[in-house]
């Protein structure tokens, strides 16, 4: 097509535009898809941030409940120990040396444990691991004491869990833990306590990786906050934003067979700010996007004008080209028709000269049969011989005049044919021959001629000399491939045989050993590119097998190469 019909009016409007203007076009939506695809991706990465802290949120809190369920079970062990080493409920509750040094070797076994109190029905201290001899004190206003005491013994002795805001012992909150101690029914004896300290429960969660501030809070069933921990590398902001009522992104989870519920608070602002950081990366890809499409931009237009330069003078050489592709055209097809002409007398000439060959062939095969009446018995074998392989030369002449490729030939189709002509001319004891070739085998002319003289002449002497007493035998011609590329002609009888001894040969075998046959069979095999193998005794058996192994013409020329 011209380079003028590109612009012409039934032409796409993007070709009639001038390049200039479809450069611009094309940086313009650049501009607006690089600032779309920015703001798509900033978008996306925030609701994946606030994901990832509603995800890690809740993963904290299955970890905070799996903890605190931890932490309960086992100071409700120790308590339970200390319920128990309070004796039964009509013994006086314990409170002398040996008791405590029972007791304080529990607090010491468990890091997390700050101390184990016993407290009589008026809630008057009995045995404190915190000293000894136990100072006074009186818990009856408590609410953990007030709680067992309502329940009393008929409670089961039920855990109950509450909150010290400031012990004066530890001078820092504390989580307590309290059981009822064994009583008689309907009586109430005292209570066992046990302290927990939050500073070992902190530093558990201060292990916990987090990305953001955090703030994390153990309350019982009723609301009681037990725990309230603010974490994170801007803890003291999430503090301020929790105390100032913002957003916040929370997760909340009961804590397995206690009234304790476990809540993990990120605030949004803390997953906003990381989420503003990650936004400058945006900002300058996308700055980075918008300068690359300017310089490209820039170029563009300037290689535009050259092009519309460029063009005028390349239309001006196709128009020039277009005009001797024409004539070089004309000239070649002028060419192209005297090539057929010329290839088609050549192949008419060709099968002439083939049935001129394989008349004058058969013309000396009658003349020789004329001169063969005239001679005595040993110089007629010898015409004979020579007869029957002029024979094989005309009849592959006239198969390759029947054939649609000149210079090649079926050689299956060739050797049914010559083993039948074979059969019913040289045949004086009635041999029975059988061919196998069961597929078709093209072969080049020069390669199929030796190897037909050679099938000619093993044939023909296993019929003449195989049987020398006169009985029928089986003579086998087979034709199969061999690996992937060539093929093995066999020529087998059940005859006598070849003697393994040359100096025991007889002049009955003696033509089949050294005579002119064999030596031309071996000359044919190293034209033709084949390896013949004589096998004496096949298989343990009478006769004799001549193997003709036959490369492809392809694997010969590569080998004569």
């Amino acid at each position: 097509m011209p380079l003028r019909a590109l612009r012409s009016k039934g032409s796409p409007l993007l070709y009639r535009m001038p390049g200039s203007a479809l450069v611009l076009m094309v940086c313009a939506v650049a501009l607006l898809l690089t600032l779309g695809l920015s703001a798509s991706f900033a978008l996306r990465d925030r609701a994946a941030a606030l994901q990832h802290a509603q995800d890690t949120a809740g993963n904290a809190s299955l970890l905070v409940a799996e903890h605190a369920a931890r932490l309960v079970e086992t100071s409700d062990l120790i308590l339970k120990q200390a319920v128990q080493l309070a004796g039964p409920a009509d013994a006086p509750l314990p409170s002398d040396r040996a008791a405590w040094e029972r007791y304080a070797g529990l607090v010491r076994g468990t890091p997390y444990l700050v101390s184990i109190w016993l407290f009589d029905a008026e809630g008057n201290a009995v045995l404190s691991t915190r000293r000894f001899p136990t100072p006074a004190m009186n818990v009856a206003d408590r609410d953990y004491f007030e709680a067992q005491r309502a329940g009393g013994s008929a409670a089961g002795g039920r855990l109950f869990i509450t909150a010290l805001d400031n012990s004066r012992f530890t001078q820092e909150p504390l989580i307590l833990l309290s059981r009822p101690l064994a009583a008689a029914p309907g009586q109430f004896r005292g209570v066992a306590l046990v302290a927990v300290s939050p500073r070992y429960v902190r530093d558990i969660y201060k292990s916990f990786d987090f990305d953001y501030a955090r703030s994390i809070t153990l309350r019982r069933a009723d609301g009681t906050v037990l725990l309230h921990e603010t974490q994170g590398p801007d803890a003291t902001d999430s503090a301020a934003a929790e105390a100032a009522g913002e957003p916040e992104i929370s997760a909340l989870r009961r804590v397995d067979s206690v009234p304790v519920t476990a809540e993990v608070a990120i605030p949004v602002s803390s997953v906003m700010e990381r989420w503003r950081g990650q936004l400058w990366t945006y900002i300058s890809y996308a700055l980075a996007a918008l300068a690359a499409v300017s310089v490209i931009g820039g170029m563009a237009l300037q290689r535009a004008r050259r092009e519309r330069q460029a063009e005028n003078a390349l239309q001006h050489a196709y128009d020039t080209l277009e005009e001797r592709v024409h004539q070089r055209t004309a000239e070649l097809e002028q060419t192209n028709a005297q090539l057929e002409t010329a290839v088609t007398d050549k192949e008419i000439l060709l099968k002439e000269v083939q049935h001129r060959v394989k008349n004058n062939l058969q013309v000396i095969c009658s003349l020789l049969r004329l001169q063969a009446a005239r001679i005595d018995e040993p110089a007629r074998r010898a015409f004979d011989e020579s007869l029957r392989r002029i024979q094989c030369m005309s009849l592959m002449q006239e198969l390759l005049y029947r054939s649609d490729q000149p210079a090649r030939i079926d050689f299956a189709d060739y050797l049914r044919q010559l083993c039948d002509g074979l059969v019913r001319s040289t045949n004086p004891t009635g041999a029975r021959l059988t061919v196998n070739a069961p597929q078709p085998w093209s072969l080049d002319v020069d390669q199929a001629t030796p190897l037909a003289l050679i099938a000619s002449e093993l044939v023909s002497n296993a019929l003449l000399h195989a049987f020398p007493l006169g009985h029928p035998g089986t003579i086998t011609v087979e034709l199969l491939p061999e690996g992937s590329e060539g093929m093995r002609m066999v020529v087998r009888d059940d005859g006598t045989g070849l003697p393994p001894d040359p100096s025991t040969q007889n002049r009955a075998n003696e033509k089949r050993q050294s005579g002119l046959g064999l030596v031309l069979v071996k000359a044919l095999a190293q034209q033709a590119g084949a390896q013949v193998t004589i096998d004496r005794q096949p298989d343990g058996g009478p006769g004799t097998r001549f193997i003709v192994s036959v490369p492809t013409l392809a694997k010969t020329q590569t080998k004569a190469a």
